[in-house]
């Protein structure tokens, strides 16, 4: 492939912002080095530091609600077919700010920092080519990206329908570990919540379902077997929306110590009720992987200062997955 150097920063330009022994640490020597040389990371960065965050106990789950404004192009995306081609792709190469840089992986990849983060270290992982958004022959790079970032992040995809604000062009995603209610919870929620559906076998399976948290958990330190059971999901919640396309779905890889942890939201739909409504009644909340792990986003200062318990509940309740559909996933997936 020819790949646009322009656009990749040198290991030496890298180890003048710190250690470069893997990709976790050249990912965040990059982040360093583009708050010092782009303007917009810098100030979108540093207003993490401010940004305002309202916690919602449910029982024994909680829910944490960010105010962060610069998210409102990502939250506001038009995403139908007519506003995608009469935009220019911002993921592919030739497209990209001047001083926009970023990491080679795999010379399939470019790791890029996010300039509109939700986290202290927040990446986009776009590919080279102008390819559409599926992750079913990208799951073998998607769980290789999780273990070479392991140290530090994990990773994410948000479907085409389900918080891609490029649907048009494959990317992932990375964020800082243990950043969300999921990872700091998911111990409790698969001992109270969850039905497991593997036993005696070299891959965790379990369907959990929380109203709060209702997704498919995968669990191996053999990447094949891991795969095989994704794959089998896959096609299972194709079949069930009787699709050929890929189903609406968000995906969360981690790898610690040599074991992955995949974590499937399958999607009822993108965006609430609420989303389209006008004037009081609008909440411009568009849920995505980080949303679903817990952590949901509010761009506008109204939403954030006035969703109630009784809102969240009814907007994760619209997006994921009801009782019905994972009882015929779990049948489905059992043989």
């Amino acid at each position: 492939m020819n790949i646009n150097r322009d656009i990749i920063i040198s290991d030496n330009e890298l180890l003048e912002y710190g250690e470069i022994d893997n990709l976790s640490q050249k990912a965040e020597s990059l982040l360093k080095h583009q708050k010092e040389n782009w303007d917009l990371v810098k100030n979108n960065f540093n207003a993490l530091n401010d940004v305002q965050i309202k916690k919602y106990d449910f029982s024994d789950y909680y829910i944490r609600t960010q105010f962060n404004p610069s998210r409102i192009t990502s939250t506001s995306a038009k995403v139908d077919k007519k506003s995608i081609e009469n935009r220019k792709c911002f993921l592919c190469p030739q497209n990209l700010p001047s001083n926009q840089k970023g990491i080679d992986y795999k010379n399939k990849y470019v790791i890029l920092c996010n300039p509109f983060p939700i986290f202290k270290q927040h990446l986009t992982i776009p590919t080279y080519l102008h390819t559409p958004q599926n992750i079913e022959h990208v799951l073998d790079d998607f769980m290789e990206l999780s273990k070479d970032l392991g140290d530090n992040f994990f990773v994410f995809y948000n479907g085409p329908q389900c918080g891609a604000s490029a649907p048009d062009h494959l990317h992932f995603q990375a964020g800082l570990k243990n950043s969300t209610p999921l990872e700091e919870n998911i111990k409790m929620l698969i001992e109270k919540y969850s039905t497991n559906i593997r036993i005696d076998s070299p891959v965790k399976v379990d369907i959990v379902q929380h109203d709060l948290a209702k997704f498919i958990y995968l669990q191996s330190s053999e990447k094949e077997i891991i795969k095989k059971e994704f794959n089998k999901l896959y096609d299972a919640l194709k079949s069930l929306e009787n699709i050929n396309s890929e189903p609406m779905l968000n995906i969360i890889c981690g790898n610690d110590n040599e074991v992955w942890q995949i974590f499937i939201f399958p999607r009822e739909k993108h965006r609430p009720n609420q989303y389209f409504m006008d004037d009081n009644a609008k909440r411009l909340i568009s849920p995505a992987s980080v949303d679903m792990m817990g952590l949901l986003i509010t761009p506008r200062i109204e939403d954030f200062e006035i969703l109630t318990e009784t809102e969240i509940k009814n907007i994760f309740s619209q997006v994921s997955f009801n009782d019905e559909k994972f009882r015929k996933v779990k049948l489905m997936i059992s043989n």
